[in-house]
């Protein structure tokens, strides 16, 4: 496996979230007020957004795995550095069957064991009140940790999903209200998370490729950069 490997996988896996958002939009009447089934479509495209990440980490690693075996085969090796390599590999692949929650720190452990450290690449520039702001390492966090939340919440069946700021009705709500709010996932939610997942998977990859010698992978379509919300509202 190669990295553009890892980029065709994803956008395979997240055709299924843009088939959930045609789905919604195909039934959907236009009318006011909480529709539960389409509130369902929203929290399902977040909970497969979140799982696309995860499966693009785990074959991220394994194709930087495979390009760091590749590396040292082409190479005359001591029979120790040969049994150590032996030994890293198993290691590895321990941690990679382990890895099940796809936040920031988990995702930067795991890579690590291949020498690539993926949060510094996490920034990039988007449009916000109006002109162009960059996007840090940070907030890309910030916003992953927010959304495997949501994904949390949504998974477990929470009727109180948290009031994070990744969700467009925490953002609406007037300063001055009262108690806490009861956010639900809207449909500009799940496109928001989808986006976001999209272009922190292409910042990822591009740099994972030039770390390991292999070309950029291309997409079948321009990645947005997007973070969905304002980075100051964070």
């Amino acid at each position: 496996m190669n990295v553009q490997d890892t980029v065709r996988n994803f956008v395979k896996a997240l055709e299924h979230c843009q088939n959930m958002v045609v789905v919604h939009r195909a039934v959907g009447d236009g009318g006011r007020g909480r529709r539960v089934e389409e509130t369902s479509l929203n929290r399902g495209v977040v909970v497969f957004a979140a799982a696309t990440w995860q499966a693009f980490v785990q074959d991220l690693a394994m194709a930087l795995r495979d390009a760091t075996l590749v590396q040292l085969q082409a190479a005359t090796a001591p029979p120790l550095l040969t049994g150590a390599m032996r030994q890293w590999e198993t290691d590895f692949n321990s941690s990679l069957e382990k890895f099940s929650t796809p936040g920031p720190g988990q995702t930067q452990t795991l890579l690590r064991r291949v020498g690539f450290d993926p949060k510094p690449t996490w920034t990039w520039q988007q449009r916000a009140r109006g002109k162009k702001v960059r996007v840090t390492p940070n907030q890309v966090d910030t916003a992953m940790r927010q959304w495997l939340d949501v994904r949390h919440g949504v998974a477990h069946g929470h009727a109180v999903l948290p009031a994070v700021a990744v969700l467009q009705a925490v953002r609406d709500r007037p300063s001055s209200a009262t108690g806490q709010p009861r956010p639900n996932v809207r449909l500009s939610d799940a496109i928001d998370c989808m986006r976001f997942f999209r272009a922190v998977v292409k910042v990822t990859a591009d740099a994972a490729a030039a770390y390991v010698g292999q070309p950029a992978p291309t997409w079948p379509y321009e990645v947005p950069m997007v973070l969905g919300l304002d980075p100051a509202k964070l």
